[in-house]
């Protein structure tokens, strides 16, 4: 089955989340294969979905991080 190509979602995140993001890319990098923000933020999703699926994360806990940037 081909792979569903979605549009992207334009999320605003602060240079703090971005360099987040740059750096988690550049770690999951090798010589091989170069990682980019976009598949970071996708295995990002990806390891919320298990956790909150294997009852390793309270969404409640999650959604609690999302308070202060929604107030900024």
């Amino acid at each position: 089955m081909p792979k569903k190509e979605k549009k992207r979602l334009q999320v605003v995140i602060s240079e703090e989340q971005d360099a987040l993001l740059t750096r988690a890319a550049y770690e999951l990098s090798s010589p091989e294969r170069l990682v980019s923000k976009s598949e970071v933020v996708r295995l990002a999703i990806a390891k919320i979905v298990q956790e909150l699926e294997e009852g390793k994360a309270e969404l409640a806990e999650l959604l609690k991080r999302l308070e202060p940037e929604e107030q900024a």
